[in-house]
């Protein structure tokens, strides 16, 4: 009990000696800054979280996509396609899948796959993005959001700890 009040006198007197010379006291076991001028880095990272996600909230939510699939012929490789020609692989491949034994199974969830990467390409092919509305401060602001955002939870998850 003597050497836990010896103790506490001790640290009295450092923060007191601190506090009047304006100096930051650091103690073992408290893991940094007493004087409450540190950072909170959780703020910080909530903080750029937020900026981020609503930056790139309001980027997405400012383009209309419009989509031009089912209408049509689609060119995939130079070839045209139809919509559903695009289905003949996909449709193949799951029927192979069921006809063969064993490890040729695999050649049909391969055709399967590449049928399903085809209608895939073309539907994504197929949309079209267009901005709802197009000031260049707006576009700053949405972009400097998601840059401020980024940079604030970048920092806070690779900054270097004591």
């Amino acid at each position: 009990m003597a050497d836990i009040n010896k103790e506490l006198s001790r640290l009295e007197q450092e923060v007191k000696s601190s506090a009047k010379s304006g100096d930051q006291v650091s103690f073992k076991g408290t893991g940094g800054n007493v004087s409450g001028s540190a950072r909170n880095d959780l703020l910080e990272f909530f903080i750029g979280f937020l900026l981020l996600g609503g930056g790139v909230y309001w980027v997405l939510n400012s383009f209309e996509v419009h989509s031009s699939w089912g209408y049509g012929y689609y060119g995939f490789f130079g070839m045209r396609l139809t919509g559903g020609v695009m289905l003949i692989p996909l449709l193949v491949g799951i029927g192979l899948c069921f006809f063969l034994d064993g490890k040729k199974k695999a050649i049909g969830g391969c055709i399967a796959a590449l049928g399903l990467l085809i209608i895939l390409i073309s539907l994504l092919s197929s949309l079209s993005f267009h901005a709802r509305y197009g000031t260049l401060y707006v576009y700053v602001l949405m972009f400097g959001m998601i840059a401020a955002g980024a940079g604030l939870v970048i920092k806070s998850l690779f900054k270097k700890r004591d």
